[in-house]
């Protein structure tokens, strides 16, 4: 049978890549904003970059919330992968909430 190994690879790997679509696009917004020719004159503005973190909050919480029963339990019939994609979520979830700390700092571009 033929195993589906980007298939695979994704689900072990999502929440990173949504970690890291959340960076970049953090810093491409906040730099389209404080640039001279910018969409928004003078300070950047909060809400984008919220509503950008809650939904990426939300997309690692509901992958972590899908592979919760890799968590609880040491059964050894939990594949690696399950596991993998669960803790992966979880630091993927943290990261997020780590890299929008500055958010919340940010009063003005430099």
């Amino acid at each position: 049978m033929r195993e589906r190994f980007f298939r695979k690879l994704i689900r072990g790997t999502l929440p990173l890549l949504v970690w890291a679509a959340h960076f970049a696009g953090s810093y491409v917004l906040v730099a389209a904003q404080c640039s001279p020719a910018g969409f928004t004159p003078g300070n950047p503005q909060r809400l984008p970059l919220a509503l950008m973190t809650l939904v990426a909050l939300a997309i690692c919480a509901a992958l972590a919330w899908r592979g919760r029963h890799a968590l609880g339990g040491s059964d050894e019939k939990i594949a690696l992968l399950d596991r993998a994609a669960a803790l992966t979520a979880l630091l993927a979830f943290a990261g997020v909430a780590w890299t929008s700390v500055p958010l919340w700092f940010v009063d003005s571009c430099a």
